[in-house]
């Protein structure tokens, strides 16, 4: 049976279509989450991008749309509001910022955001960030733009607020790409979630194959008996008397075990170990085998152990292939019975007209 080439090719084909499943396993999964990126995640992102687009676009217009001056550098600024006062040039609005800031610097650290006014027509704050341990300012139209600040400086900070404001522009061209790529990615889920698994025909090619080879061997095992000739020729080596019909029933005995006793009645071989039990004869257990003298061989036909309430026949008639593996199961479990009976060291037990009384044991 272990030579047989077909349960070689069972295990390659076996071990092959695991490595395809495992293979599709990984498709479906790459499968349901491109599936979720087209339904959901892409869509989403792209939508929560375009609407932070929209919202910088529209801050950047109205940065770009305030009204401006030129100061006594000749340098474009910006006028700074808050409260009631305008702070026309740079380096006006930039001493009104410090003085705000210090001002306020007591609140800010204790945690509260601190509104001064309008820059740029976007609304200005400061606060205090206790996870960077910075002062920092706020511009804010449609959305939230932050920027660290240097309380020991005037026109500094006003320059970092323009800053801000011209970052903007490259978040915007940032995100506008990312988008675009979102968009690519997203149709070209759309084409591969079209697509099969690759190996799905490979795959079944494998598994129709496989249950041709378990056909055959479920044929090998129905026409295969190398296990009842080798049986056969074991039982002729321990029990030739009775094999050989020159005894019809033989009793064996050996210390500290239960008698075993071995009769042939017509065709049919009968080996059984047995012990009483309120006054009935038990099995433990008991085989009868049909010998097949012309093909030397020896097929079970029944087996029981009357202590653990077993009994099975078997008809290998049947062409079950289910029968078939429990008469193997007996002939291996027969193999190991006789390898203890052998260790145990059964004996011949001379009984007077033994042959007469033989069916006494077996009733």
């Amino acid at each position: 049976m272990l030579g047989n080439p077909l349960i070689k090719k069972e295990m390659e084909l076996q071990a092959h279509i695991k490595d395809l499943k495992s293979e599709k396993a990984r498709y479906n999964e790459n499968l349901y989450e491109l599936q979720d990126n087209i339904r959901v995640k892409y869509p989403n992102e792209i939508m929560h991008s375009e609407l932070v687009i929209k919202h910088y676009t529209a801050d950047l217009q109205t940065a770009n749309s305030a009204p401006k001056a030129i100061d006594e550098e000749g340098k474009v600024s910006y006028p700074l509001k808050m409260g009631d006062k305008v702070y026309p040039t740079r380096k006006e609005a930039g001493e009104a910022f410090k003085e705000a800031v210090c001002k306020n610097l007591g609140m800010m650290m204790s945690g509260k955001e601190i509104q001064l006014g309008e820059y740029r027509g976007l609304q200005l704050s400061v606060m205090y960030n206790d996870f960077r341990k910075m002062p920092q300012a706020c511009l804010k139209g449609e959305k939230a733009h932050y920027c660290d600040i240097n309380i020991e400086t005037t026109a500094g900070n006003i320059i970092r607020l323009d800053n801000v404001i011209n970052n903007i522009k490259k978040s915007i061209d940032d995100l506008s790409a990312k988008v675009k790529i979102k968009k690519n990615e997203l149709e070209q889920m759309k084409i591969d979630v079209e697509k099969s698994f690759e190996k799905e025909q490979e795959l079944a090619a494998a598994e129709a194959e496989l249950e041709d080879v378990h056909i055959k061997l479920t044929q090998f095992e129905l026409t295969d008996d190398s296990a009842q000739k080798d049986m056969f020729e074991r039982l002729v080596d321990t029990f030739p008397e009775v094999m050989t019909g020159e005894k019809s029933y033989v009793k064996y005995e050996a210390e500290c075990f239960m008698p075993l006793h071995v009769e042939m009645n017509s065709d049919v071989l009968t080996i059984s170990q047995t012990y009483v039990q309120n006054g009935d004869l038990m099995y433990d257990p008991r085989i009868d085998f049909k010998v097949d003298y012309e093909n030397k061989k020896v097929i079970p036909q029944s087996f029981e152990n009357s202590g653990e309430g077993v009994y099975e026949r078997y008809d290998i008639s049947d062409g079950k292939p289910e029968t078939m593996k429990q008469i193997n199961d007996i002939l291996t479990f027969a193999d190991d019975w006789m390898d203890r009976i052998e260790e145990q060291g059964y004996s011949e037990v001379n009984v007077e007209k033994c042959e007469e009384h033989s069916k006494d044991y077996f009733r």
